[in-house]
Parts: structure tokens; C-alpha cells; sequence
């Protein structure tokens, strides 16, 4: 019995004694450090069949259904009927065996006599092609872009509102300052005093700012901006005052 049989038959009892007793953090520790002992232990004869069932170009998958085969051989193993060296041996070569034929599906008779041979999926990509030929399907995608074109619809319908109220209160602002003008004399008459608009387009910035906030917000909570020179009621009011106008505006238009 060679050094490596007898160290396979050593790790292996290891194994066997540490689950037939209580399970726990540390015996798991010792399982996981027995098993990985004997997969260094077996490394070259699963380089060797990997190489034998022709499986070099993906020898990850290859090596991880050979641990696969492990954990099976090591539950079935029965020391009275065989050594482990050689009941592993089967356990390796079914695996690699089912392995390709999940992948080369041209091994296979019926693809042989029809002449059927398995081909790459960056096969069907021409020279000029970027994106895969095969991808994964995100199953909420659609949902995503459905939410994300809502959002953005309701977001441009609300800007257009908001531009032709603020165009109303505008014009009604420039009325009634022309008719205070008039009666002053102040100015020429039909002028406004440029510090008068600056001032109302702030406060129209202003408004759509908290009008926006209000309507976009996820909750209750985030209407408001806590930091805003305003209140919370303030907030409310103004934005309340504004959705009204702008229903206002749309029933009579739609009257």
C-alpha cells in the first residue's frame, strides 16, 4: 500500500468518525480540512482524467464535479469491500464522464451518425458584433423599464403643468404690477422694474422646487425639505395651492 493510498485511508476514517458524532462549528472545521487534504491528495489523477475525457478547457467545472464525486464516494465508501484509491476512482470517472456529455454533446452516438458536433455560442457573432450572442434573461428588466418610463412621463408631464402655470402667473403678475405702475407713476406706464421680476421668477423657482419635492416623493416624510427656509406647512400650502391652479387649469381647458 502506497503513502498516498494510506493517507486517502487515514483522512477518509477521519471523515466518517467526525460525522457519526455530534455536529458542530469546530467538527466542521475538521471536515472541511480532512476533505480539502484529500482533494490535494488526488489532484494529479483528476488533472490526468480531465485530460483523458477531454475536458483541459474547462478544468474548473471539471475539478468541481470531482469534489462532487468525492463527497459522494466518501458517503458510499465501505472499507470492507475496497480501498478508497479505487472506489474513488469510479466516482471521478462518472462524473467527468456525465460532465461531458453535458457539454460535448457530439460524443455521442446518435450526434456521431447524424454528424452533429458542438459548437462555441461566441460562434454565431460576426466580426463587427460586440455584444454577446447569449445572455442571461433578467426576469425584471421589463418591470424596471415600465417604472423608470413612468417615472420619467410623469416627471415631463408635471414640468409642462408647472411651465404653463407659471406662464399664468407670469402674465397675471405683469398686469397687475403695470396697473400699480399706472396709478404710482412711478415708472413709464406698461414697465415693470427689473428688481420686481428678479424677485418673482425666484419665487417661481421656488415653487416648482418644492412642488416637484412634494409630488416625486417616495413618503410622507420626504415631501418636505427639512432644511428649506419654509416650514413644513408652508411647503404644503404652496404646493397645494399649486396643484390646484393647475387642475383648475386643465378642467377649464378640457371644458
Amino acid at each position: 500500500m502506497s503513502r498516498t493510498t494510506q493517507a486517502l485511508e487515514h483522512e477518509v476514517a477521519a471523515i466518517i468518525a467526525l460525522r457519526s458524532g455530534p455536529q458542530g462549528p469546530r467538527v466542521l472545521r475538521e471536515i472541511d480540512a480532512h476533505f480539502g487534504r484529500i482533494m490535494r491528495l488526488i489532484a494529479p489523477r483528476i488533472r490526468h482524467f480531465t485530460r483523458v475525457y477531454g475536458l483541459v478547457d474547462m478544468a474548473d467545472d471539471a475539478e468541481q464535479v470531482c469534489a462532487i464525486g468525492v463527497h459522494r464516494a466518501i458517503c458510499d465508501y465501505d472499507p470492507a469491500r475496497a480501498l478508497f484509491t479505487t472506489f474513488v476512482n469510479w466516482q471521478l470517472r462518472c462524473e467527468l464522464q456525465a460532465l461531458r456529455h453535458r457539454v460535448r454533446l457530439d460524443s455521442r452516438d446518435s450526434a456521431k451518425r447524424v454528424g452533429a458536433r458542438t459548437v462555441s455560442l461566441d460562434a454565431m457573432m460576426g466580426e463587427g458584433d460586440v455584444s454577446l450572442g447569449f445572455e442571461i434573461e433578467d426576469e425584471d428588466a421589463s418591470a424596471r423599464v415600465e417604472a423608470e418610463t413612468s417615472a420619467r412621463i410623469a416627471q415631463r408631464s408635471l414640468d409642462e403643468m408647472l411651465d404653463a402655470y407659471e406662464a399664468m402667473m407670469r402674465e397675471r403678475a405683469e398686469k397687475e404690477r403695470a396697473r400699480a405702475v399706472l396709478r404710482s407713476r412711478q415708472t413709464m406706464p406698461g414697465t415693470v422694474h427689473p428688481a420686481d421680476i428678479d424677485a418673482f421668477e425666484r419665487d417661481l423657482a421656488m415653487e416648482r422646487a418644492i412642488v416637484t419635492r412634494y409630488v416625486f416623493a417616495d413618503n410622507d416624510k420626504a415631501r418636505f425639505d427639512p432644511d428649506h427656509p419654509l416650514d413644513r406647512e408652508k411647503q404644503r400650502q404652496i404646493s397645494r395651492r399649486v396643484l390646484r391652479n393647475i387642475r383648475a387649469r386643465i378642467d377649464g381647458a378640457a371644458a
